[in-house]
Parts: C-alpha cells; sequence; structure tokens
C-alpha cells in the first residue's frame, strides 16, 4: 500500500481507532499498554483517540458515519454486511484467524452432545462468527436453527444466562468460556474443521484514499505489536493476562488458538467468501459483493 504525501494542513487533529480486547487481541492490548499508536501518529501531529466499540455493527455504522476512521478489530461478517449495505469500509489486513476460540457450551449437567441441544434454548450474538458456528454444527447432526430457540445475547448476558441455568447451551469465546469452564460448565464443540473465521483490520475508504500515509502509522503501530509479541512472549501474555483478568496459565493456552497473521491470503478470502455463503443462507444478507475485488485492499495481501 503505497504512502502519499499530504500536506500536514490537510491532516485530521484526531484519528479515532477502536479498541477491543475481547476475547483475546493480543496485538491491541500490546499496542495500548505500549503506546505504540500515539508514538506512530506523534510525527503528523496527529492525536488517537480509541473508543471501544465491540459490536461489529455498531464498528460498521461508525465509520459509515466517519465517528470512527479505523475499526482495528473487526468481523469478517461485520465487513461483508457493511460493504454489501453500502458502507464505505476496506480491508487493509488481517487480524486474527481462531476457529478454536469459538465454541458451543453448556452447563455441568446439560446437554451430553450437539444432537441433544434439539428443542433447546441456547444463548449467543447472532450474525456473528458464532452464530454461524451454531448452525454449522447443527447442520453436522442433520438440524438448522429453526430446530433450537436461537435467544440474541451478547457474549456476557450469554455466559451469565447458562451460569443461572436460564439456557441450556451458549456460544462463547474467550474469557467468557474460561469462565463457564471453570464452573464445571463443558465444551461440546469448537470451530475447528467447522468454521474457518477471519477477524479483520478495517477502515473508512475515505480515509485510506486521503491519507493512506496514516494509515501506514497504524500499521507500523501493529506491527511493532507483532515484533514485541515475538520477542518477548512472556511480557505479551502477561500483559493480555491482566487486561482480561486471566491468569497467565489460562492467557497462555488461549495463545494457542490463534494466528494473529496480519497478511491476507487466498484463504482469508475463500473464509470470507464461507461466511457470505452462510449470511445468504440464513436470510442475513441479500445482495453479495466480490470479497477479493469489492472489501480488500490490494496493500492487504502485502502486509510483511
Amino acid at each position: 500500500m503505497p504512502a502519499q504525501i499530504v500536506n500536514a494542513a490537510d491532516k485530521p487533529e484526531v484519528v479515532r481507532i477502536t479498541y477491543v480486547a475481547s476475547p483475546f487481541n493480543v496485538p491491541s492490548i500490546v499496542m495500548r499498554a505500549k503506546g505504540y499508536l500515539e508514538e506512530a501518529f506523534k510525527p503528523y501531529n496527529v492525536r488517537i483517540e480509541s473508543p471501544e466499540i465491540t459490536s461489529g455493527a455498531q464498528q460498521v455504522q461508525a465509520l459509515a458515519a466517519g465517528e470512527i476512521q479505523i475499526a482495528s478489530v473487526l468481523g469478517g461478517t461485520s465487513a461483508i454486511l457493511g460493504k454489501a449495505n453500502g458502507a464505505d469500509v476496506k480491508v487493509i489486513g488481517a487480524y486474527s484467524r481462531s476457529p478454536k476460540a469459538f465454541n458451543v457450551m453448556t452447563g455441568a449437567n446439560g446437554p451430553a452432545d450437539i444432537a441433544g441441544l434439539k428443542g433447546k434454548a441456547i444463548a449467543g450474538p447472532k450474525g456473528t462468527t458464532l452464530h454461524q458456528l451454531l448452525a454449522a454444527a447443527l447442520a453436522k447432526h442433520g438440524m438448522s436453527l429453526a430446530d433450537v430457540e436461537h435467544v440474541n445475547m451478547d457474549l456476557g448476558a450469554a455466559r451469565a444466562a447458562l451460569l443461572a441455568g436460564k439456557v441450556d447451551a451458549a456460544t462463547l469465546a474467550g474469557n467468557n468460556a474460561l469462565v463457564v469452564e471453570k464452573s464445571g460448565g463443558r465444551i461440546l464443540v469448537t470451530g475447528e474443521n467447522l468454521i474457518a473465521p477471519t477477524t479483520v483490520i478495517g477502515v473508512r475508504g475515505e480515509f485510506l484514499r486521503d491519507h493512506p500515509d496514516l494509515v501506514q502509522a497504524y500499521l507500523s503501530a501493529h506491527r511493532k505489536a507483532m515484533d514485541f509479541m515475538a520477542e518477548h512472549p512472556d511480557e505479551a501474555l502477561q500483559l493480555a493476562a491482566d487486561e482480561q483478568k486471566i491468569s497467565i496459565e489460562d492467557a497462555r493456552r488461549m495463545m494457542t488458538f490463534y494466528d494473529f497473521s496480519p497478511r491476507m491470503s487466498d484463504r482469508d478470502v475463500a473464509n470470507l467468501n464461507d461466511e457470505q455463503a452462510f449470511m445468504v443462507s440464513a436470510g442475513m444478507l441479500k445482495k453479495t459483493i466480490d470479497i477479493k475485488a469489492d472489501l480488500i485492499a490490494p496493500g492487504a495481501f502485502e502486509i510483511k
């Protein structure tokens, strides 16, 4: 993604970049703890604001409205939905791939397997990777979402509902899944071999066109965080554990679930196409897009 010189007078005074720590976004946690964003934007005299918007749909809405310029951790499904519905969003890199981090879980005395979920209440966020996982797991056992009561809740609420016995199962990720496990809950299935979720870095298209140098500044901070994780893995894990309020042992275990390489690949494109196909089949999306041509900036395939 070639840089372009823009006069200082044309620079925005503030760039708003979302901060999303959960479920286990180590590069973002390191970037904030080490001040890499502020350092990268200082030469441009640009101030950074980091609103904590965790909902993918809300991040896309904020990008479309110009309220944020970079969505640092954006679910692939949210990026596709936004673009298909006319939002000015471009993907400048991958954030993570983590099928093992997504789970369908039950309580200690809940159904023994996925087949046992028929007719049961399952809590979790709709229109997300976890929604896709639930549909894929049910399909593998000859069922569909119509065979269960899927209750739309965010992760914290879904965890609480499962632990309180108000639902029979929940779709969970990150420390929410760890809490349920430590309370005697069980994983019925993970996303491994069922889905291949790709989380991306999204930007407002206008911002990418007008300020490619500032986009590069962001990517340099992201790369610096990645380098720190490689060179100081124990310290990076401790930072993540502290942020997520989990033990270092749990952080070490969760780290094995994630691939944080930012360079997009043809496999990522294929995975995003699968996510788009799921949304069409689930009635969430009517208009499709060309993932590679419409959504992903060419430079995303060249990130080092």
